[in-house]
């Protein structure tokens, strides 16, 4: 019956996805394109949480390491293509949360999290004082924006198709992990560690290869956000991006598959929305945050359940 759910959810909004270009207007259609990148991004840090029960504070590490290194790729390989930058920048994701991911195993709990935070602080301090090759916070910007098989990645609505495609491929591979074995081994390390140490799990390992496979994703998410802004400093990943992918999932509700998707739009819907009106809308979005923890700590879609089962 769940999947059952999942399915029409998804067969809902893939319908939904398909036929916005042709009602909204070309504002609208830029929002949700950076709804749905940024979706990917909330969808792993979900995941790390929930399914791997580990807690990051540095998780824009990986968003930014795609960002950058594609972009660096795009820059300095001739002919690189569109999805070559893209596997690019998520390979690179993927070795760093590997390396990160061999000292980070090892800790749990708060250690766990401020560790990550450590990291994520390291790494924004390299690529802000390596200027001559990320652009400081400068930036980098004017790189190319290859064509995918013919298709001009410069059309808006063609660049919102494939971005609906790449990243609804990457939502099923997320999904589908939780039904594998190995999802389950990743669940029961969550609920009680030291059983499953005592049953023979390597759990080391075991993070290990979720940590990387997260990176990897989203690595993919960090790429695809770079080509969508056409420009990328030192905020795609610093300490306010690793918070703000914390505030989709929260908000949206960690417990749900949907719960990224639904964070990511009212985020992106508030920054825009309130941005417009004050230039301290980050203090706002904080104080909703610290509202939605009170009041709704299973987040938006735990609260609508709740209402609906009451």
């Amino acid at each position: 019956m769940e999947n059952k759910k999942i399915y029409l959810a998804a067969g809902t909004v893939a319908f939904l996805l398909i036929i916005f270009p042709f009602v909204a207007p070309k504002f609208q259609l830029r929002m949700i394109t950076e709804i749905i990148i940024l979706t990917l991004f909330a969808m792993t840090w979900k995941m790390m949480l929930n399914e791997g029960g580990m807690f990051s504070f540095g998780h824009a590490v990986y968003f930014g390491m795609g960002a950058y290194v594609s972009v660096l790729g795009w820059l300095h390989i001739p002919g690189l293509s569109f999805m070559g930058g893209i596997l690019l920048g998520a390979i690179a994701a993927a070795a760093v949360a590997f390396l990160l991911g061999a000292f980070l195993v090892r800790m749990s709990g708060t250690y766990f999290a401020l560790l990550t935070l450590a990291f994520n602080q390291l790494i924004w301090a390299i690529v802000w004082k390596w200027r001559d090759v990320t652009g400081g916070d400068d930036g980098l910007g004017k790189f190319p924006k290859p064509e995918l098989l013919g298709l001009s990645m410069k059309n808006p609505v063609t660049f919102y198709y494939v971005s609906v495609i790449i990243i609804g491929v990457c939502l099923f591979l997320c999904w589908y992990f939780t039904k594998t074995p190995f999802g389950n081994v990743t669940m029961s390390i969550k609920s009680n560690e030291e059983r499953a140490k005592f049953v023979g799990f390597n759990v080391n390992a075991s993070k290990l290869v979720i940590l990387t496979l997260l990176g990897f994703f989203a690595g993919i998410s960090g790429a695809l956000y770079a080509q969508f802004q056409e420009f990328i400093a030192t905020s795609v990943i610093d300490l306010g991006m690793s918070t703000n992918v914390l505030f989709m999932a929260y908000i949206g509700g960690t417990g749900f598959f949907w719960g990224p998707l639904v964070g990511s739009g009212i985020f992106v819907y508030l920054s825009e929305y309130l941005s417009s009106f004050t230039d301290r809308w980050e203090f706002i979005l904080g104080i909703i945050f610290i509202l939605v923890v009170l009041f709704a700590p299973q987040g938006i879609l735990g609260t609508i359940k709740k209402k609906v089962k009451a």
